[in-house]
């Protein structure tokens, strides 16, 4: 079982992670506006390690917190909804970078679908990070009252 330290530590790591893809992705769209910054071979591999990265996270912090947010959903419904909504967009994010990574040809518009769905997830996962810790402060005091 997984300490609270480590939970916070595997959560700050997480958004870590989570800043440096969201901020090389943006990076690399701005080629889509003739804005070219280089290098950018370094930036695509940055942007890939810290998304494969942070996906791997994720999934560890959403199995460490499954538990919680079951619990959460009769009194926290909006909390719940917002991390499903997170889950779908990190999973197509996943599935649209790695075809665009691992595809021989170029697909046409598949980075803008990326991109997109980066921009998506980007605005459920902030929400999610600033709900989900008042949430989890209101779900500890309201479970130690039950006690």
């Amino acid at each position: 079982m997984a300490t609270p330290k480590s939970k916070a530590n595997i959560g700050m790591t997480l958004v870590i992670l989570f800043a440096i893809t969201l901020v090389t992705g943006i990076i690399l769209h701005l080629k889509k506006h003739g804005i070219i910054i280089e290098p950018r071979s370094v930036i695509k591999i940055v942007h890939w390690i810290a998304g494969l990265l942070m996906v791997g996270l994720a999934l560890v912090h959403g199995l460490q917190f499954k538990k919680m947010l079951s619990a959460m959903k009769a009194k926290f419904l909006w909390f719940w909804g917002d991390t499903w909504v997170a889950i779908v967009f990190i999973c197509l994010m996943i599935i649209t970078g790695a075809v665009k990574l691992l595809s021989s040809v170029k697909i046409s518009h598949l980075g803008l679908w990326h991109y997109w769905f980066g921009i998506i997830m980007t605005v459920a996962v902030i929400v999610h990070l600033f709900s989900g810790i008042q949430s989890w402060n209101r779900f500890r005091k309201i479970k130690s009252s039950n006690r």
